[in-house]
């Protein structure tokens, strides 16, 4: 890499379609990168791609859902835990709450978590298909990613970021609830032995999620969160 690829979309009737093959470049790019060196993921990171183009996308162009489906995808890739062998893993770390910090929008969860409405609804009438619990999984590893992003670095505990970092892990946390991430979660979960058996997959998916959620938590304190009419 050289300079930026051009992921944003141009204001023009054909943005959908230029946007969607640049980000499916991207994620080729990345699934594709060096799991020790992984050289794509730290230019990405570096050129915060996730704060200027990734979350503007699914802001901007929330009525085409393939093309925040896309995006959301690549933001899986990207937030994906550090391999403790790779290189430069104090680096990747504080990259990892670069993303996690353009994540903590209001508008951003909100999209990603209207993407469950159709696949809930489906699960409610009994007609849950694999195409749903793929799109379920996506949704769940994504926010599974983001709650695992906990650690800091030696050298951000130094330059004084611990604090700044522990009230942007909160900052997530109440937009989870704010936008009833949690009750669909809880939802799922209840749902686990549905008819169709995908979700018995997400098992495990759904024990690391709530394991990440309470993780050097006071649970009273996470319970005090949850907003106003939350079945939490």
């Amino acid at each position: 890499f050289r300079s930026p690829p051009a992921v944003r979309c141009p204001l023009t009737s054909a943005a959908p379609r230029v946007c969607a093959d640049n980000l499916k470049d991207l994620q080729r790019l990345l699934r594709r990168d060096d799991p020790e060196r992984r050289e794509v993921f730290k230019q990405v990171c570096k050129w915060r791609i996730a704060s200027r183009d990734l979350v503007p996308i699914i802001e901007n162009y929330q009525s085409d859902r393939n093309l925040v489906i896309t995006a959301v995808k690549v933001l899986v890739f990207l937030t994906m835990p550090v391999d403790p062998s790779s290189e430069d893993v104090a680096q990747q770390i504080e990259y990892l709450w670069d993303l996690k910090a353009a994540l903590t929008r209001n508008v951003a969860i909100a999209v990603i978590v209207s993407l469950l409405e159709d696949p809930l609804d489906h699960l409610e009438r009994t007609s849950f298909t694999e195409d749903d619990w793929k799109l379920v999984q996506l949704v769940l590893t994504l926010f599974r990613n983001v709650l695992a992003i906990q650690e800091i670095t030696l050298p951000q505990k130094a330059s004084g970021e611990a604090t700044q970092l522990l009230y942007l892990a909160d900052s997530f946390l109440e937009l989870m609830f704010k936008e009833n991430m949690m009750d669909l979660i809880l939802v799922l979960a209840q749902h686990i032995d549905e008819p169709s058996g995908y979700l018995k997959h997400e098992n495990l998916l759904l024990l690391e999620i709530f394991h990440y959620l309470f993780l050097g938590r006071d649970p009273e304190l996470i319970a005090k969160v949850r907003p106003e009419g939350s079945k939490v």
